[in-house]
């Protein structure tokens, strides 16, 4: 989703539904390489 200034017509601010968008996962300690992978799948970052 996306907000827009009406009068400039510039973008201000973008939602992402995307349920892990962003996370960091780097280091996450107990979970299996296919959890890992099903985490990235949903847009998790490992930096």
């Amino acid at each position: 989703m996306k907000f827009w200034d009406v009068q400039s017509g510039n973008c201000f601010k973008t939602l992402d539904n995307r349920p892990y968008a962003g996370m960091n996962i780097t280091g996450i300690k107990g979970l299996t390489l296919s959890e890992i992978a099903t985490l990235k799948a949903l847009s998790a970052v490992e930096e």
